[in-house]
């Protein structure tokens, strides 16, 4: 096989994409009845793991999707992945269905959930060269169902708004829900202001996000900075000294305007360099 990074693994076997299929009647493809999990790499380590994990089992558990594979088995699984395809830098995405099964919105008494890994290449360069710029984000309705904190395959409303951005040349899309921002399709969104981090409260209407969970559980403390869960709108924060956006996909990302509205004078600040100064750093402690 000439090129190895595109292996998909299915049920933990390898396949290029030429030979890996699924079923047109696995439930995913018919209902989007399954779950998904994206893990960073870095110098050919997974970032965060155990804690991408943990939110993957209580995707799973949410769904009630039969438990066939352990921690310890996901784990080689990746560490396997990014072996075989040699990838050093990527994101590993995971995506586990009900399997196959008869049509039918009530879930088969007998069935075997397919599990469908893949490694994506990440261009971090690029990255850093938006970082430096900071990004645009436009607004949109968030529409999405009420337990975004459980990362299901269903993403229709993400994919619509992602498509707005592209349209627009935005960066990405920001969901207001009943006039509060929630998040970007991929993202949490924060601001600062008044020597205070504000952000959506970790509820239903968000997903559950590490490095959102790195900040404010280390970063944030040992900058001294409090964090304030609380929900606020639009024009709350256009007054923000700071903006951002952070993820696994796009680390710690600065948001210099909202729609046509410019943040900071649509100048990037000194804490949001400071904030992926200190990600870069925690990473290459991690993932040595």
């Amino acid at each position: 096989m000439e090129n190895k990074e595109n292996l998909i693994m299915i049920n933990g076997e390898f396949y290029s994409p030429e030979e890996a299929t699924v079923s047109v009647n696995n439930r995913g493809f018919n209902f989007g009845d399954g779950i998904f999990e994206l893990v960073p790499v870095y110098n050919g380590r997974c970032f965060g793991l155990m804690q991408h994990m943990n939110n993957f089992f209580n995707s799973a558990i949410a769904l009630k999707l039969p438990g066939i594979y352990m921690v310890d088995e996901l784990i080689i699984f990746h560490e396997t992945l990014i072996e075989e395809t040699g990838l050093k830098d990527c994101e590993i995405y995971s995506q586990l269905t009900r399997g196959t099964g008869a049509y039918g919105l009530g879930h088969p008494e007998a069935n075997i959930p397919e599990l469908v890994m893949f490694a994506v290449p990440v261009d971090r360069e690029a990255l850093k060269e938006k970082r430096a710029q900071g990004v645009g984000l436009v607004t949109e309705v968030d529409d999405r169902w009420a337990k975004c904190n459980i990362n299901t395959l269903n993403r229709l409303p993400e994919v619509i708004a992602k498509q707005k951005a592209v349209v627009g040349k935005y960066y990405d899309a920001l969901f207001v829900r009943d006039g509060k921002i929630t998040e970007s399709t991929e993202s949490s969104f924060f601001i600062y202001k008044d020597g205070i981090l504000w952000t959506h409260p970790e509820n239903n209407f968000i997903h559950t996000n590490v490095t959102r969970q790195l900040l404010m559980e280390r970063l944030s403390k040992d900058m001294g900075i409090p964090v304030m869960e609380k929900a606020f709108d639009k024009e709350f924060a256009l007054k923000a000294e700071e903006a951002f956006i952070c993820g696994p996909r796009c680390e710690f990302m600065p948001v210099v305007k909202i729609d046509r509205s410019l943040i900071n004078e649509g100048k990037v600040g000194t804490l949001v360099p400071e904030l992926q100064k200190r990600y870069e750093a925690f990473v290459a402690e991690q993932c040595k």
